[in-house]
């Protein structure tokens, strides 16, 4: 699922496009790295790198988490994405006004907490998962009339732009970060950082402060497969389509309320599904989603960013015959600067909630009257409580985590478990 905390992904996904001064008044917190580097200007290569059109990013995130009781059994792993991502101004390269081209490239290595011990459905690493070289995007986007129409085309992934709420990028569980799982489980015709497929995308603001985008994805689940590294270019995949509107509130230049964000979408895969009644394959699913974001509250000067904010997301994929997980929430508190004498550090409180299929559930208590060691999958929560400290102009921060797994895998046979360590992120 999508990673990016500090790289491409949550850069991309700017819900809000005023000037970065504007947004630091009305947001509580950014949750892409700011433009500070580690190595600042790379000794002047950065500069002379964008006065030609070219804006590198380099970033390292790692996950080092363990559970010390609960799971089918105690141990402690970590999950690591490098990444890389040049994104090329094609007004300054080649005089295209509102062009620009993407292209990036990950690397995964490490070893998943959920997979090796706890065995529970929502990761708590929310970096694991494609553990290889991968290129990712290969993209050209264009932009016109003022920025009130954009396209996207090329090597894109549906979480890039879709479902997208900066409050997500906060937390480590993966569950939230990025995009809101549940997607994911009932659409495999969905993409997200490191996997990306052909689509197409266009956005649309009908006024300042509301959009509608849709998009239509090559769905072949496939393509995430480790032996492929992100290039196969084939386009033999059923259709996946999604369309979202949204409507955010004081998120002009001027406006002096506080910024929101509220969003509403559709999705139909065209993938095969089987019928958890009949064993049968069928064709299609579909799902509904809404997802908000608001500020609350502001705190110090408007220019000193702290603040507190709500944000929370629903999906419902109704077809319990060919969805696995048909309801699915999502809830968060996050503030900035609760401390004075740390401005820049972030908390976060937030819930994730998953409910199986009953039809699934039913197809499970058929196969464990033959077979008792099969079990019934019914809902798996997380909570998870977590702290961002920013260090050297948030070019680096550390994140200790704390998360608590209710009925891991969903059945009830295996112990809740307690999950602790940290995040970390360089952006160089």
């Amino acid at each position: 699922m999508v990673v990016l905390l500090c790289s491409i992904g949550a850069a991309r996904a700017q819900d809000v496009e005023v000037p970065a001064g504007q947004r630091s008044l009305a947001l509580p917190f950014q949750l892409a790295l700011p433009r500070d580097h580690l190595f600042g200007d790379w000794y002047g290569a950065r500069t002379r790198l964008d006065d030609r059109g070219i804006d590198p990013t380099f970033t390292f995130v790692t996950d080092s988490l363990g559970n010390p009781t609960g799971g089918t059994r105690q141990g402690f792993t970590t999950a690591n994405n490098l990444g890389l991502d040049l994104n090329f101004d094609l007004e300054k390269l080649v005089g295209l006004e509102g062009g620009s081209f993407l292209f990036s490239m990950s690397y995964r290595f490490g070893g998943s907490l959920s997979a090796n011990y706890i065995h529970n459905f929502f990761p708590v690493q929310q970096v694991f998962g494609g553990e290889t070289f991968r290129v990712v995007n290969v993209s050209y986007l264009q932009k016109l009339f003022d920025d009130r129409v954009e396209f996207r085309l090329g090597r894109i992934a549906t979480g890039d732009d879709f479902l997208v709420s900066r409050y997500n990028y906060l937390f480590v569980q993966n569950g939230f970060d990025g995009n809101p799982k549940g997607i994911f489980v009932n659409a495999p015709g969905t993409t997200a950082y490191p996997t990306d497929t052909w689509g197409a995308l266009v956005k649309v603001r009908p006024t300042a402060r509301t959009y509608i985008m849709g998009g239509v994805y090559n769905g072949d689940p496939s393509l995430g497969d480790n032996s492929k590294n992100g290039l196969d270019f084939s386009m033999d995949g059923p259709v996946f389509a999604i369309a979202e509107i949204a409507y955010q509130p004081n998120s002009l230049p001027g406006d002096r309320g506080l910024l929101g964000n509220y969003k509403a979408g559709f999705w139909y895969d065209n993938n095969r599904f089987t019928n958890f009644n009949t064993g049968e394959i069928e064709r299609g699913n579909w799902g509904l989603y809404t997802l908000f974001d608001q500020v609350l509250v502001r705190s110090g000067e408007p220019a000193s960013n702290r603040g507190f904010g709500v944000a929370g997301s629903f999906l419902a994929s109704p077809d319990q015959s060919v969805s696995k997980m048909p309801y699915f929430f999502t809830a968060a508190l996050a503030a900035r600067g609760i401390f004075a004498s740390r401005p820049t550090d972030v908390a976060g409180l937030g819930v994730v909630f998953g409910h199986f299929s009953n039809d699934l559930q039913d197809s499970q208590e058929r196969a464990q009257r033959l077979d008792p060691h099969v079990g019934v999958q019914q809902h798996e929560t997380v909570v998870e409580l977590t702290y961002r400290l920013a260090f050297l102009n948030s070019a680096v921060f550390f994140q200790p985590d704390l998360q608590y797994i209710i009925r891991p895998g969903g059945t009830g046979r295996i112990p809740d478990a307690p999950v602790l360590g940290a995040q970390v992120a360089v952006n160089f």
